[in-house]
């Protein structure tokens, strides 16, 4: 027989998870936690569990079921190594598949003269070395592939034996045939250990010197084996943030704030894994981002044991906390390498998704901030869809605008446009606002499709005026508002005094929440322009060297600086780059 157990106390909870990848915690009455899983989709796989199901475990555990909480990943590889790290903390009782480490399988690398990588289900007294437990075959098959990228081999074939497929697309240094020679091979074997054992940092740097060495030595084809080495950890150093290097015991905070309100996270992170998190909701009371992390940092560990290192997104004045942390064994640092980097965007990210719930869920529901929010400004409709624009350059340059829609109070991403600032020169954001309102609305006028319920510009009352001039050029009469950050004050057309809701108000909250997003909508474009414009300068004045050209070089080298150190041989070797080529970048760096 199918059952569904308590859909009414957790459907709405589930659906507005997000449809990301992550890892979903079950909890019983007593707090305990008594299911881990991972999931493609939070959402979709987590809303299964309330369909109903006839798995006597299924209903046990539904039975039982008295909290869930989640945390966003990147990816499903994120999760499943999260998950593993959850499972061993915990010990759920209703994972029974994975409650003994005799179960989980270890990578294996071959006590042999060319050593291979596979997996074993047990730890043998064999002279080989292995690496896990990990939480199950699919995992361990994901690091072996990644591992393979350095040469390491998979096969069991005696030597001398033809290359077999893995070496055609790069999986295997083919000692097999003498591609390298034995000391070389062992060398990839040492690398692929440190890789292993969570030594990323240590050892890109390690093969990044070799790299350098060989190059200078004029030995190319060696150093470009250490170079896809080195991309392929930097590709998984991005992909994998629930592990690092290292043994300390670590705190890592992590906070999203808007207007009065903050969501923070602390990320638990013990021998490099990520074991489990605490979430806290924060009263701001108008405070700045470190007064509100002082404050928390000394509220927090006045009754709680301080680890090792407690990982912080900025800097704090105040040295009395690092004295006070100091005097209990621990001490504050902002993250300093790609794996800390990558756990406080994570942690930031579900701190940001936590927030943007309690925003919404402040609100009786949606509607209701909706229709407080038509109220507040005597709007003749309900506002159900929201568009934003605001304004980002630094003195003028690489400026760009954004606009962002929210429909029903929910982002409507489809609906996102970004603008390069064209006709404006300087730093007149009221001219570029008034420009991205014209470019924007005269688009839609021509294509027929509907207006917005109402205008939201992030500013005050010159960025207002602009966008009401902009649109009255249109023959556009749009309602219209301005948010100012500093005050949170609320300016509308043909009105002197400025429209003032209270602190945490549903209007308010739903209006600041459009309004940040469009802020860091501006804000990644504008980051993404300048950060190419710095790139492409260096590579624009060689002759001959167009954007596809270009695109090669820094992809082969890697960066510009590799490339000003590189023999014209070496940049012969980049594919679509002629000997003339060649000849034309070389001289540039060294005229």
């Amino acid at each position: 027989m199918s059952i569904s157990i308590k859909p009414d106390r957790f459907f709405k909870d589930v659906k507005k998870l997000p449809a990301s990848p992550g890892v979903y915690i079950m909890k019983d009455k007593d707090g305990g936690v008594i299911y881990v899983g991972k999931a493609v989709s939070l959402r979709d796989r987590v809303s299964q569990y309330f369909r109903g199901y006839d798995s006597p475990k299924t209903r046990t555990l539904m039975q039982n079921l008295e909290n869930f909480e989640y945390i966003v990943t990147e990816n499903e590889v994120e999760a499943l190594v999260l998950e593993s790290n959850l499972i061993k903390e915990h010990r759920p009782r209703y994972n029974v598949r994975l409650r003994d480490d005799k179960a989980y399988p270890f990578i294996k690398i071959t006590n042999e003269e060319y050593p291979r990588i596979c997996i074993s289900r047990r730890k043998e007294h064999d002279g080989a070395r292995y690496f896990g437990p990990y939480p199950d075959a699919k995992a361990a098959r994901e690091l072996i592939k990644m591992a393979s990228t350095f040469g390491i081999k998979r096969c069991k074939k005696k030597f001398p034996c033809r290359p077999c497929l893995n070496y055609h697309i790069k999986q295997c240094a083919a000692p097999c045939v003498g591609k390298v020679s034995r000391e070389e091979y062992l060398d990839i074997i040492k690398n692929v250990s440190g890789f292993l054992k969570g030594k990323s940092t240590e050892l890109i740097a390690s093969l990044k010197k070799e790299m350098d060495r060989l190059s200078e030595m004029q030995e190319y084809e060696a150093a470009a084996r250490l170079r896809d080495q080195v991309n392929a950890l930097e590709e998984l150093s991005e992909k994998q943030r629930v592990n690092t290097s290292g043994r300390k015991e670590q705190d890592l905070i992590a906070y999203a704030i808007s207007g009065n309100t903050g969501s923070l996270q602390i990320f638990h992170i013990s021998e490099g894994k990520l074991r489990g998190r605490n979430t806290f909701s924060l009263n701001t009371a108008g405070s700045d981002e470190t007064e509100v992390l002082s404050s928390f940092i000394k509220q927090y560990y006045q009754d709680v044991n301080p680890p090792e290192e407690i990982i912080i997104p900025v800097e704090l004045a105040d040295e009395s906390i690092s004295r006070w942390l100091s005097d209990r064994d621990s001490r504050l640092k902002t993250p300093k390498n790609k794996a800390e980097r990558g756990l406080m965007d994570l942690g930031k990210e579900n701190a940001r998704l936590l927030l943007d719930q309690k925003m919404i869920e402040g609100a009786k529901d949606r509607n209701g901030a909706i229709l407080d929010l038509q109220k507040a400004l005597g709007l003749p409709v309900a506002p159900s869809v929201i568009e934003a624009f605001d304004i980002s350059n630094i003195g003028g340059a690489y400026a760009t605008g954004s606009l962002v829609a929210f429909e029903n109070g929910e982002p409507d991403k489809k609906s996102y446009r970004r603008f390069r600032i064209k006709t404006i020169t300087g730093a007149d954001d009221f001219a570029m606002m008034a420009e991205v309102i014209s470019r924007a609305y005269s688009r839609r006028m021509e294509e027929g499709k509907r207006m917005p319920d109402l205008v939201l510009l992030d500013g005050g009352k010159g960025q207002l005026n602009a966008a009401v001039s902009s649109l009255s050029g249109l023959g556009l009469k749009l309602n219209t508002a301005a948010l100012a950050k500093e005050f949170e004050h609320i300016f509308i057309p043909e009105r002197d005094a400025p429209v003032i809701l209270p602190r945490g108000s549903p209007a308010l909250s739903l209006l600041q929440r459009v309004r940040d997003e469009a802020h860091r909508f501006a804000l990644t474009y504008h980051r993404k322009l300048r950060g190419k414009s710095l790139v492409r300068s260096e590579l624009d004045g060689i002759k001959g060297i167009g954007e596809k050209k270009k695109h090669a070089l820094l992809k082969y080298f890697g960066s510009v600086g590799a490339l000003k150190k590189a023999e014209v041989s070496a940049i012969r070797k980049v594919p679509g780059i002629t000997g003339k080529d060649a000849e034309s970048v070389y001289k540039y760096f060294h005229a």
